[in-house]
C-alpha cells in the first residue's frame, strides 16, 4: 500500500512537472513588444500651489509609451522603453513669495511642455522565479534613462525664462501585473515612478533636485514566438 502511495506522488509530480515544463506561458530566449497609455501625474518646483488654488487636476495628462524586450530567461528580462507626454509646469512669483498675508495671494503661473523619455531596464518575473509559469504574472522593473523636454508654452512671467529644448539624465522604477493569452498576446498595468534631474521642467535647481512623474497605465504586449532550431 505504501509503495502504491509513494507511486501515485511520483506520477502526479512527473505529471505537475511536465505540464510546467509544456506550458505556453515560458517566455525564455523571446522577445517582446508593448505598449501602453494612461494617466500621468507629474510633480515639480511649487506644483502644490495649484492644490491651493484648487487647480490639482491641471498636474494629470494622458501619456502613452511602447517598449522592445528580450527575456534571458522565465524569471529575468532587459527592455528599452520610450513613453511621450504633454505636462504642466508652475512659476511662483517673486511678488507672492513677499505678499502680505492681508491681501489675496497672486495666481501661480502655469505653462506646457512636452517630453519625451527613453529608459533601459531590468526586469524580474517573480512567477517565473518560482517556478509557477501561471497565465498571471507579477513584474518589477528599474532602470536609468534620459528625458528629453521641449515644445514650453509662454508662461507670461514678468520674470521667469524657461529653457528648451532639455536633455537631462532620470531613472525610475515600477511594478507590473500581467495576464497572458496562449497565442503570446496579453494585457498589462504598469504603476511607475520616475525622477528627472532639474532643468526637466525648463527652470535652473529650485528646492528640490528632482521632478517626478507618476504613471498608473494600462498596456498591451506580444511576445514573439521561439524560433525552433532546425536540425540538419
Amino acid at each position: 500500500m505504501r509503495k502504491c502511495i509513494l507511486l501515485a506522488a511520483a506520477m502526479l509530480f512527473s505529471a505537475v512537472s511536465l505540464f510546467a515544463q509544456l506550458t505556453p506561458y515560458e517566455y525564455g530566449h523571446r522577445w517582446y513588444f508593448a505598449f501602453q497609455g494612461g494617466p500621468l501625474y507629474f510633480n515639480s518646483d511649487y506644483c502644490s500651489r495649484l492644490s491651493k488654488e484648487g487647480r490639482y487636476g491641471e498636474l494629470f495628462t494622458v501619456g502613452a509609451g511602447m517598449a522592445l524586450g528580450y527575456n534571458f530567461d522565465d524569471a529575468n528580462a532587459i527592455r528599452l522603453m520610450a513613453n511621450y507626454g504633454r505636462k504642466t509646469g508652475v512659476c511662483e512669483t517673486f511678488e507672492f513669495v513677499n505678499a502680505d498675508p492681508t491681501e489675496d495671494p497672486i495666481p501661480a503661473y502655469t505653462y506646457k511642455f512636452r517630453s519625451i523619455n527613453v529608459f533601459a531596464d531590468y526586469v524580474v518575473n517573480y512567477n517565473a522565479m518560482a517556478e509557477y509559469n501561471m497565465c498571471f504574472s507579477a513584474k518589477t522593473y528599474v532602470g536609468l534613462g534620459v528625458g528629453y523636454t521641449f515644445d514650453f508654452t509662454d508662461p507670461k512671467h514678468p520674470e521667469v525664462i524657461l529653457t528648451s529644448p532639455n536633455l537631462v539624465p532620470g531613472f525610475h522604477f515600477g511594478f507590473i501585473v500581467e495576464y497572458d493569452f496562449k497565442d503570446g498576446f496579453g494585457f498589462y498595468t504598469d504603476l511607475g515612478v520616475a525622477f528627472y534631474f532639474d532643468r526637466y521642467n525648463g527652470r535652473p535647481l529650485i528646492g528640490f533636485p528632482l521632478d517626478m512623474d507618476v504613471r498608473a497605465q494600462l498596456g498591451l504586449i506580444y511576445h514573439f514566438p521561439l524560433k525552433k532550431k532546425i536540425r540538419q
